[in-house]
């Protein structure tokens, strides 16, 4: 079984507090917060992202009556060094108790089961009827089929609850009337995100260089294509190309004034025939 890796606060983010548990974040806390100078720069960064996964107050242990209010309502009690008068910390989970909880963040921590169990309990809506908002979230986690079928045909044996379930899908059956919407639930195999460096190493001095290619790069070049073709063309090449342009000129006027004779010609065989 692969160890756990133990996280710190300064290795939290969005994603992998999902991760963490109660007890878990109590000790990071009080780890962090031996090292004074640093929680008090970066204890507002912090809890900004274990509050969007936590609930946390600070508290006595002394206050029984608090203590046990806190308890009913989900809370852990630990203890903690004594700090301005409080030596606990009450720490809870935050519950997702309906799809409008589902992030691009905590949705890669559930199981199928779990979210098909939000969906159940959203209104009847069933699959189609959720938000395309809410789709995209449990689609970035899940592989999601919906049908809807009479229910003879949706639960006869070897039907497609059978073949989905063979295939590792979880099904939810919402019943409609006579006809059943059935949702089917996979998750996605996870895949490890691979971050490129496109840096260059400057062997002059060491340091990592990186070149950033832009639209207006793509113009300089072109425009120094444009410079080197014109260079490469001698004077008496452009004397040449001038010159030519010159006789076009004087053969189109030329072809223009032998057609008018032509056409002169033409007309007075006309009037000699005529006669």
């Amino acid at each position: 079984m692969k160890q756990k890796t133990k996280l710190s606060l300064d290795d939290l983010n969005k994603s992998n507090v999902w991760t963490v548990t109660p007890s878990e974040l109590s000790q990071m806390i009080i780890d962090a917060k031996k090292k004074r100078d640093e929680f008090a720069e970066n204890e507002k960064h912090y809890m900004n992202i274990v509050k969007t996964v936590f609930d946390i107050q600070y508290l006595k242990r002394e206050e029984a009556d608090k203590v046990c209010q806190l308890e009913n309502t989900g809370y852990d009690i630990y203890s903690t060094p004594d700090e301005n008068g409080n030596n606990a910390i009450a720490i809870r989970k935050r519950p997702i108790k309906k799809v409008t909880d589902l992030t691009l963040e905590n949705i890669q921590h559930l199981e199928p089961w779990e979210v098909l169990d939000l969906i159940s309990h959203n209104m009847g809506t069933g699959w189609k009827g959720l938000p395309l908002a809410i789709q995209d979230i449990i689609e970035s986690a899940f592989f999601v089929d919906c049908t809807v079928m009479p229910i003879k045909t949706m639960r006869k044996e070897g039907g497609i609850i059978d073949r989905r379930k063979e295939d590792g899908y979880d099904v939810l059956e919402i019943e409609r009337g006579s006809w059943i919407e059935g949702i089917f639930m996979k998750m996605k195999p996870k895949v490890e995100k691979v971050h490129i460096d496109y840096s260059i190493d400057d062997e002059t001095d060491g340091r990592k260089k990186r070149r950033k290619h832009t639209i207006e790069d793509d113009e300089d070049f072109e425009e120094d294509i444009d410079i080197e073709e014109d260079e490469d063309m001698d004077d008496e090449e452009l004397k040449k190309l001038d010159g030519n342009e010159e006789d076009l000129e004087e053969d189109e006027e030329l072809d223009e004034t032998n057609i008018q004779f032509e056409d002169i010609e033409d007309i007075d065989d006309i009037s000699d025939e005529e006669d």
